[in-house]
């Protein structure tokens, strides 16, 4: 993909813009070697050590579901979560606008402060900086998360064997469609933000090194988050359309919008590949789960396959195609 000269807000979305984006600005410098190579959600640093950062720019900031306090904690401890860790630390690092409302902020850092607590996570530094009116959208957050990793755990693209299942903890899209439906009015849909705590738990206590990868599918939402993973690897997949979940609030707001569920982030689901044998047992524990009714098995993984193709319930296939851009930007 040919980048234009300037940044374009779709390279921030999570699709093929982005990754070409990341591609040629970032890899190209810095993930050549070393551990950023596989562009990793959090890094598997030396002495069991996990390390991730994500900034947040949701619009709105309050939203059905949560806002942006609770969003840039959960955000960071679920990366955290999928790469095999246990979180314990974060940083808290606040852009605000000269003219922000301190009751807003403080309304914020309470929703930051409560689902720190709820997980045992400490914010144990931090930075703020004002800037003029009109430099950013009112508040921007950036946390950074340590974690340490499981014993006894190993994930990576490696390990992929054909057959393997992928399995998905609850319906997809809720996050980026609520927060889609708050910007124009509609309501009756609500944010999936939450922490992936007990789902990492369940599927780690159930097949231990049986868990071959896991991700948040955040922007991109699951299309591009499988595409990722895959890329790379010695397998394709088959994903059984029928099989993924979506809500029918979800899916009806994606039908009157045209925007594919498959592309639509989600802020508390986890997306799974996992030795067979154990799929349909996670996936049962998963159910039991605030949050989990909606977990199923969607696809299998084959090393004939170049490619991640869906299958229809009428027998006919089509191919995954990672959209070029981001069909809402800033949720996140």
């Amino acid at each position: 993909m040919e980048l234009p000269e300037k940044i374009m807000l779709s390279q921030g979305g999570g699709g093929a813009a982005s990754a070409a984006l990341i591609e040629a600005e970032i890899v190209s410098r810095f993930a050549q070697n070393g551990i950023l190579a596989g562009l990793p959600d959090a890094a598997a640093l030396p002495e069991g050590m996990i390390f991730s950062t994500d900034s947040f720019v949701v619009t709105p900031r309050f939203f059905p579901g949560g806002n942006i306090g609770k969003l840039a904690v959960c955000g960071t401890i679920n990366d955290i979560l999928v790469s095999g860790g246990i979180p314990k630390y974060l940083s808290l690092a606040m852009i605000l606008e000269e003219g922000f409302s301190r009751k807003e902020l403080g309304m914020i850092l309470d929703s930051v402060k409560k689902m720190a607590d709820s997980e045992g996570v400490q914010i144990v530094t931090g930075d703020t900086k004002v800037v003029p009116s009109g430099a950013v959208d009112g508040v921007i957050l950036n946390t950074a998360g340590i974690g340490f990793a499981r014993q006894g755990i190993r994930l990576g693209r490696e390990y992929l064997q054909s057959g393997d299942k992928i399995i998905v903890s609850g319906g997809i899209g809720e996050h980026g469609m609520a927060i889609l439906a708050e910007r124009h009015g509609i309501s009756g849909a609500e944010s999936d933000c939450a922490s992936l705590r007990k789902f990492a738990d369940e599927a780690f206590r159930i097949a231990g090194q049986g868990v071959k990868l896991m991700r948040d599918p955040t922007r991109g939402g699951m299309g591009a988050v499988l595409t990722e993973l895959l890329k790379g690897s010695s397998c394709g997949a088959l994903l059984e359309e029928e099989a993924i979940p979506v809500s029918e609030k979800v899916r009806t707001l994606c039908k009157m919008t045209g925007i594919d569920p498959l592309f639509v982030p989600c802020e508390g689901r986890m997306v799974t590949i996992v030795s067979p044998e154990f799929a349909e047992e996670i996936v049962k524990r998963w159910k039991a789960l605030p949050g989990g009714e909606l977990a199923a098995v969607i696809g299998t993984l084959d090393s004939n396959a170049e490619e991640i193709v869906l299958g229809g319930a009428w027998g006919g296939k089509r191919k995954l195609i990672l959209p070029d851009g981001d069909p809402l930007p800033r949720i996140c």
